[in-house]
Order: structure tokens, then sequence, then C-alpha cells
């Protein structure tokens, strides 16, 4: 009767102590899913003050060219786009624009004008808003960025063990160790924390602001949300605790077809993978993971 009752009373510990914890994780997922919406919401509104101001108007030249490519492509179609020389322009040569520009931005646009929101919204309003809506969007992406590379999987290995394998050539595999972390409604602690804070940097970075304020319609605004993307789906593809993450390789190559439309500055994004890959092979961190991930966002 005795070890009856007191595997009762051990059962009832640990089913108080079991919620105990849910109810921790609940408080502390719903504090950061505050502090995560709050950025979001933070890093749009502060990109709408030039439109609060002087209302929904296209901000200076590259914009506005912008704007008059995306209104043709809009009324006259792809095909016609991509066939039209432009006599307005460089005078009297005149411009062959639809090969001559990035056309993501303009296609983004169109989309989101015929699929999202048809004659609720204009065109003008649509691409005025764009920055907007990218630049938070890229706030979050650069989050999930800073979750991704803070998980224990990717962290475990200090700079000097680095070093140490690279100087012997060799692997070593990180293994978490017991209390290295924790797990807040199955998000992996303390990478959550570090994706939050990232996220609410992004979102008032001065540099990100400039090239994502409401009205300023140009190709960097959408650009750096395809570039933080692929960024996020290369070092996705590469997490070690997941023996079939090198599928996102693929996607990561697909969203740099996205970001190779969109900008000119693609260059530099193909040039960063390559260089990061080619840097796991020199510090001894290669392995067919990489070989997949890299292979499989080459060839898309």
């Amino acid at each position: 009767m005795a070890s009856a009752s007191s595997g009762a009373a051990s059962s009832g510990d640990s089913s108080s102590s079991s919620a105990s914890r849910y109810l921790y994780g609940l408080v502390w997922f719903g504090a950061y899913l505050y502090g995560a919406i709050a950025f979001v919401s933070t890093a749009y509104q502060i990109r709408l003050q030039a439109i609060e101001e002087y209302g929904p108007v296209i901000h200076e030249f590259d914009p506005y060219f912008n704007y008059r490519a995306t209104e043709y492509l809009y009324e006259h179609g792809a095909e016609k786009f991509f066939k039209w020389f432009d006599y307005m322009v460089w005078y009297p040569l005149g411009r062959p624009v639809g090969t001559t520009i990035y056309p993501g931005m303009q296609f983004t646009a169109v989309w989101i004008k015929n699929h999202i929101f048809g004659d609720r919204m204009s065109l003008n309003d649509v691409c005025c808003y764009m920055p907007a809506w990218f630049g938070a969007i890229a706030s979050f992406l650069i989050g999930c960025v800073a979750y991704e590379c803070s998980l224990p999987q990717n962290t475990g290995a200090s700079v000097a063990s680095v070093l140490n394998d690279a100087l012997k050539g060799r692997y070593t595999e990180y293994k978490p160790q017991k209390g290295s972390g924790g797990t807040i409604m199955g998000l992996s602690s303390p990478a959550l924390e570090c994706g939050v804070f990232a996220l609410g940097i992004m979102a008032v970075v001065p540099a990100h602001l400039m090239r994502s304020v409401g009205g300023g319609y140009d190709n960097e605004s959408v650009a750096i949300s395809a570039m933080s993307l692929t960024f996020l789906l290369w070092i996705r593809s590469l997490r070690t605790s997941d023996p079939l993450s090198w599928i996102w390789g693929a996607a990561a190559g697909v969203a740099y077809f996205y970001m190779v439309a969109a900008w000119g500055g693609y260059v530099f994004v193909l040039n960063l993978v390559g260089v990061h890959a080619a840097v796991l092979v020199l510090l001894g961190r290669f392995s067919t993971k990489v070989y997949a991930s890299y292979s499989l966002f080459y060839a898309v």
C-alpha cells in the first residue's frame, strides 16, 4: 500500500511539473510572439511616415521610372512589355526598357494588384505601399536568419575548436550538451531570443529604412527581402540536426532566381554563398550535405 501511494504521489508530482513547464513555455512564447509582432508592426509604421505626411506619391526619379514601367506592364501585358521600346527616354535614342531592367519588382506589383487587391487599390497605391510591406517582411526574415544561426546545433563549436579542426583538416560534429539550451513551444531557446532581437534591429536600422520607405518604389525595396530569404534557405539547408535539410538548397535557388529578377546586386549573393561554401571546405567542415545543398542551389 505504501509503495502504491508513493507511486501515485510521484506520478502526481510529474504531472504537476509537466503542467508548470508547459505554462511557463506558453507565457514566454506569448511574450516573444508579442515582441515579434510589435517589431514587425513598428517596421511597417515607420516606413509609412512619408505616406502619412505627403500621401501615396512616388518619390524621386528612379522610383517614378519604375512606376512608369509597371504601369506599361499592367496595361499591355508581359509580351508587349519585353518588346517595349520607349522613345520618351534617352531622347533622341530611346531605350528598350523591357529588356534592360530587372522586372521582378514590376511583375510583383502587377501580381499583387491583380490577384490580391483588384479594384480595391490603385496601381499607384500598390507601388507606394510595396516598400513598406517588403521592409516588414525583410525584418521578419532577418529574425529567422538569426534564429537559424543561433540554434545549438549550429553554434556549439567554439572558434578555437573550429580553427583546430581547420589546422588538422578534420570535421568534429558537435553534439549539444544537456542544459546547453531549452525549448519554448518547440522552438529553441536562446535562439528564439536572438531572432526576436535581430528582427527589432532590422526594423529600425537606417541602411534598410532608407531603401524601403513608403513611396520609394525602387528595386532594393523588394530585393532585400529576396536576398534575406535566399540566405535563410541556404543556412536552413545546412542544419546539422536534419539529415534531409539539403533539400532546402533547391528552395534557396528559387529565392535567388527571384533576387536576380529584382535587382542587379544579385552577384553579391551568389558570391557570398559560394565563399561561405568554400570557407566551410577550408575549415574542414565539408560534408555531403554542403555538397548537395550547393549543387542544388547552383543548378536551380
